[in-house]
């Protein structure tokens, strides 16, 4: 026969079982749950950006001139998504690696597949592009160019600039017939 205590003791323990199978089935289907989501969200992630970060890794080559081969979604310390640049060597950069140029480079990679993806989607908008490249270094300004001047069939592209050696890059980096350049003068008296 069980005394009293005992039989507490033994409800106590069978509650307690009870609890720790429960509590551990539970955590089991929210674990499995979050992996099936994070395995849904990286599909997503990748059937529609997938195009235009191709795209992009393949401009982010161009005008860094190679120095990086690609980009690739990973994951930051604290398990955030970031995007890092991919060298030849296969060595991974995160934005906070690169030089201010590298990083706007990045920037109009990303800018231009996305805006080459909508066009392709609808309607072509134009390009408005105001003083992008003054991070840039000379050979990296001229190769941004030829991509804006590729860019240039299928949907206007207008360059702003006041830094007189861009004009001069995209003499030298475009055939002159793509491009037209119109020099804005000031006049005495207006501010």
């Amino acid at each position: 026969m069980i005394s009293p205590p005992e039989f507490q003791a033994a409800q106590d323990a069978q509650e307690t079982l009870s609890s720790l199978k429960e509590n551990a089935e539970r955590y089991l289907r929210i674990r499995l749950g979050a992996k099936i989501l994070q395995t849904e969200i990286e599909r997503y992630r990748e059937k529609s950006q997938g195009p235009v970060l191709r795209r992009a890794a393949e401009l982010f080559a161009l005008v860094t001139e190679k120095r990086f081969v690609g980009l690739e979604p990973d994951y930051d310390s604290g398990d955030q998504p970031v995007l890092v640049g991919v060298r030849e060597s296969g060595e991974k950069v995160a934005l906070a690696g690169m030089s201010d140029g590298t990083q706007d480079q990045l920037y109009l990679a990303l800018r231009l597949a996305s805006l080459e993806k909508f066009s392709a989607d609808g309607e072509p908008l134009p390009l408005l592009v105001d003083d992008a490249l003054v991070n840039f270094h000379n050979a990296r300004a001229r190769a941004a160019l030829k991509v804006l001047g590729n860019l240039g069939p299928k949907t206007q592209v207008i360059f702003f600039t006041h830094h007189q050696h861009m004009v001069h890059l995209a003499r030298e980096a475009l055939d002159e017939q793509i491009f037209h350049i119109q020099e804005l003068v000031e006049t005495a008296g207006r501010k």
